[in-house]
């Protein structure tokens, strides 16, 4: 399978946060089919900071966390917000 249709997949597959982003300015999102969702940086779990330099890429990433008060894209209270890129 092509990474592009992988990289599809896993997109639609992912939340994003509404507003909430990462300190590089990407979008804070989970796999929904994780065991422990967590939010992290969407450009790492698409692999997009992979693609500058490095296991976490060469920006500064917030770590993985599990805050409560990130609202989801799917939130009522998002009123249509969205990180997604």
């Amino acid at each position: 399978m092509h990474w592009g249709n992988r990289r599809e997949k896993l997109l639609k597959r992912l939340v994003f946060s509404a507003k909430a982003r990462c300190d590089c300015g990407a979008g804070l999102a989970y796999d929904k089919r994780a065991s422990h969702p967590a939010w992290d940086c969407s450009a790492i779990l698409l692999g997009d900071a992979l693609l500058v330099a490095g296991e976490r890429g060469v920006c500064e990433h917030s770590l993985p966390c599990d805050y409560y008060d990130v609202t989801s894209e799917k939130s009522r209270t998002a009123d249509g917000a969205t990180t997604r890129p």
